[in-house]
């Protein structure tokens, strides 16, 4: 049953995301998107890049042209992972510590002017470069160089709501894991609170065994264990 929801869910994801995509094909900044849905990350994670984003939706289908055309799928180890998500994080900091500025970095922008005609500039042939890398490699740029999703990530962590594993339940498939766009390793996780969760709940509906659920976060990490702890201290 929670499968089937979230498949639903994910039609809603895919219009959802043609709607802002159109929206900005038709002159909307996606500026006005992401400043609202900032805090909003504090509630319920990175919504923008998983549903509003046009560069984050082109990414997602250029990937599943991919598929469809049976060009070599690139799933990144989660050794190299682990690492190699931490440079979108370097990016930000050192353009909002040192001022160092990285335009060519600036995705969503970027594509936008892409969109628009402004192609004969590095960095339209920045964006078009990941757009192709996209066919072999789920979500380049949002995995490893788009500091506006750091930003927003780093503000997540605190989420209210999230997606939650059974880990009872769970026969450690890795299906969650394969299906996320951003190569969280969802399957060995007991609360999705990692900054790159984009909510997309693509995990949510790969899973057969209905083991992923999406609700409200402990209030604190680790908070259960340790009362679970204390309990058994004092029944000793």
């Amino acid at each position: 049953m929670k499968q089937q929801i979230a498949k639903r869910v994910q039609w809603l994801r895919i219009i959802v995301q043609i709607s802002f995509l159109t929206a900005v094909i038709l002159g909307v900044s996606t500026k006005l998107f992401s400043s609202w849905l900032l805090p909003a990350a504090l509630l319920i994670g990175v919504f923008f890049c998983g549903w509003v984003c046009p560069l984050g939706s082109t990414q997602d289908w250029m990937w599943k042209l991919g598929r469809l055309l049976r060009l070599p799928q690139i799933h990144v180890p989660q050794r190299a992972q682990r690492y190699l998500q931490l440079s979108r994080y370097v990016f930000y900091f050192l353009a909002a510590t040192w001022s160092i500025s990285f335009a060519l970095l600036k995705g969503p922008h970027n594509f936008n002017r892409l969109l628009h005609g402004d192609i004969l500039t590095a960095a339209s042939g920045v964006v078009g470069l990941f757009l192709i890398v996209s066919l072999f490699v789920k979500r380049p740029f949002c995995n490893y160089f788009c500091t506006g999703g750091a930003r927003q990530g780093l503000w997540s962590v605190l989420r209210i709501f999230s997606i939650k594993r059974d880990t009872g339940a769970c026969g450690n498939c890795g299906q969650c894991t394969r299906a996320c766009p951003m190569n969280i390793d969802v399957a060995n996780t007991e609360f999705v609170r990692h900054p790159n969760c984009i909510g997309c709940m693509s995990c949510i509906a790969a899973c057969r065994k209905g083991c992923l659920s999406y609700g409200k976060m402990p209030a604190l990490p680790g908070k259960k264990n340790k009362q679970a702890d204390s309990t058994a201290r004092d029944s000793k």
